[in-house]
């Protein structure tokens, strides 16, 4: 089993960072890579243009976010299961639009 990758490290900034603050971060190392031709620079842009598409939008940034606390504490697994089926409920009613009948 892979160990699950940490957006917030791989953009080095705090968890509790703006949205403004996660885009200068992306856009500055992104600008910088660009340019190599090495497969390592390669692997690290797409490892962050990863980051940044969970990261940048709220909505999957808050469903990282809550997986992210789920899995961490003794009882991790156990908290996930019920966390997860309230999130998906909340995203499922919230998450899209209302359009009235």
């Amino acid at each position: 089993m892979t160990k699950p990758v940490d957006y917030y490290q791989v953009l080095g900034i705090p968890p509790r960072a703006h949205l403004r603050v996660i885009e200068e971060s992306y856009w500055e190392q992104a600008h910088e890579l660009k340019n190599q031709p090495t497969r390592k620079a390669q692997r690290r842009l797409s490892r962050l243009n990863e980051a940044y598409e969970v990261l940048g939008t709220p909505y999957r940034r808050a469903r990282y976010d809550a997986e992210r606390a789920g899995l961490r504490g003794t009882d991790g697994l156990a908290r996930q299961g019920r966390c997860g089926r309230f999130l998906e409920t909340f995203f499922g009613l919230f998450a899209r639009p209302f359009r009235p009948g």
